[in-house]
């Protein structure tokens, strides 16, 4: 497999939205393609094998539930096609069986609702994401730490906790809001910046640190390529959209989501003022016309169609679908994302995760938390970056290793490594996805000239506080 293909495949079934209509629930074990659509290969042909003795040396009964099966609810993504191939190992490891109960984003996420909140309990383990703390407040995530004192199912010097990611623990803490294990990281991803080296080398260039900096270079470009927006970014209302990439001005520029929770919001603060005008501006100045209603989607087609000079800042896994297979890139660079030039100013990108979890009405969680414990382990976390296409491991010790740079290029290494460990992680409260979708509005009624940033930041602070203080 080539180096474009890996990185080409794992965006194929990268996560956060990527409109698939496919669906299904198939057995891990099984080494063909499954009803889901997720590709697999032979394990029998040695592309899915570890040592076991990484496995069993660990002080883990992992036989505790054999015959028992564990059901996992999962979005399309690709920690799934870079995983199956391992699970018949883990059937094999522990005699537990994987059912895979794999959904289209949205369609998963009602599906989790339902199952949690009727105490259904058909998943095992599922995807975790913004929600967490809205399903812990309401008493329907199962804790993990009891399972960490476990002495059948955890070998702390085996499994080694400090070695995952700090923005991957603190997610895993209900976003920072809980000293309790909410679950378990299987994926992160980062804001970084992506640029053209030929338009930059055209025009005499250098990269960018500044915002400043970075206005002057979409200008430059802008001005002098016909067909050519100096930026694209996510300007679609919704909280995985506009303030998804918003939010990190916001902590850039010195200000946070909230000054006093739940009492006082952050956003009409006149740093979240001055972040907004910057992000808005931004758009409006160098975007394209459809800027306002701009999916991440769309971000990444114009930057492959060439009709656009930087993404502002995004994910850094969008990495594998814009650069070729060259060692480099090719013509596409990536960056750390710039820092305003002002008294409170800070390097501070947005780092999101993926988590495990397990509810209360889970029928075998214990079986699941030995899945989980399996699924983020370094064994098969380093297999998943290194032998297949998952370039977003939650240890940190995989980030740095000679393989994975060879594998995914150094740049896109040192800069992701360097930008997660100034990371943050939203903060997200209970009643974030109502509160954020609103604030969402608001700023692509200012992204779109509907109305100003000043006046949409501070509708936006009303109705944060509104509905986390009526709820």
């Amino acid at each position: 497999m080539t180096t474009n293909r890996t990185r080409r495949d794992f965006l194929a079934y990268a996560g956060t939205g990527v409109a698939l209509t496919l669906s299904g629930c198939t057995r891990g074990g099984s080494a063909s393609s499954g009803g889901d659509g997720t590709k697999t290969v032979d394990p029998s042909k040695g592309d899915g094998t570890i040592d076991l003795s990484a496995y069993t040396d660990a002080n883990i009964e992992w036989k505790k539930h054999s015959g028992k099966k564990v059901n996992v609810g999962a979005v399309q993504h690709a920690w799934i096609d870079s995983i199956r191939p391992l699970v018949p190992m883990f059937e094999k490891l522990t005699g537990i069986d994987v059912v895979w109960n794999i959904l289209p984003e949205q369609q998963f996420r009602t599906k989790r609702l339902t199952d949690v909140s009727t105490g259904a309990g058909k998943f095992d383990v599922f995807f975790m994401d913004q929600v967490v703390n809205q399903f812990r407040q309401a008493g329907w995530l199962q804790y993990l730490d009891p399972y960490f004192q476990d002495d059948d199912l955890y070998d702390p010097d085996w499994y080694n906790r400090d070695d995952l990611l700090g923005v991957c623990q603190e997610a895993v803490h209900g976003a920072g809001r809980t000293k309790k294990w909410t679950g378990m990281p299987i994926t992160v991803e980062v804001h970084t910046m992506f640029y053209r080296k030929d338009l930059y080398e055209k025009h005499d260039l250098s990269i960018p640190k500044t915002t400043d900096q970075f206005l002057h270079n979409a200008k430059v470009i802008q001005e002098n390529e016909d067909g050519v927006s100096g930026l694209v970014n996510r300007g679609q209302k919704g909280y995985g959209m506009n303030v998804y990439t918003m939010d990190a001005w916001l902590r850039e520029y010195g200000g946070k989501l909230w000054k006093s929770y739940p009492e006082k919001s952050g956003l009409d603060t006149d740093v979240a003022k001055k972040a907004g005008k910057y992000y808005v501006e931004a758009l409006q100045n160098y975007g394209p016309p459809s800027i306002g209603t701009m999916t991440w989607s769309e971000v990444v087609a114009a930057m492959q169609q060439g009709t656009a000079a930087h993404v502002m800042n995004d994910a850094n896994l969008f990495w594998g679908t814009l650069a070729d297979a060259s060692p480099d890139g090719g013509d596409i660079g990536v960056a750390k994302m710039v820092t305003p030039k002002t008294k409170e100013s800070k390097f501070a990108p947005g780092a999101f995760t993926w988590q495990l979890s397990t509810s209360k009405a889970a029928k075998h969680s214990e079986a699941a938390f030995l899945f989980m414990l399996w699924a983020t382990s370094k064994p098969t976390q380093r297999w998943m970056a290194i032998q297949r296409s998952a370039s977003f491991p939650t240890r940190k010790s995989i980030w740095s290793e000679k393989a994975y740079e060879k594998k995914y290029g150094e740049e896109f290494s040192k800069v992701s490594l360097e930008s997660l460990k100034s990371a943050e992680t939203e903060p997200y409260d209970a009643m974030y996805p109502v509160w954020a979708q609103k604030y969402s509005i608001q700023l692509q009624k200012a992204i779109t000239g509907g109305k100003s940033v000043d006046s949409a930041m501070k509708k936006a602070a009303q109705q944060a506080e509104l509905t986390v203080g009526g709820n």
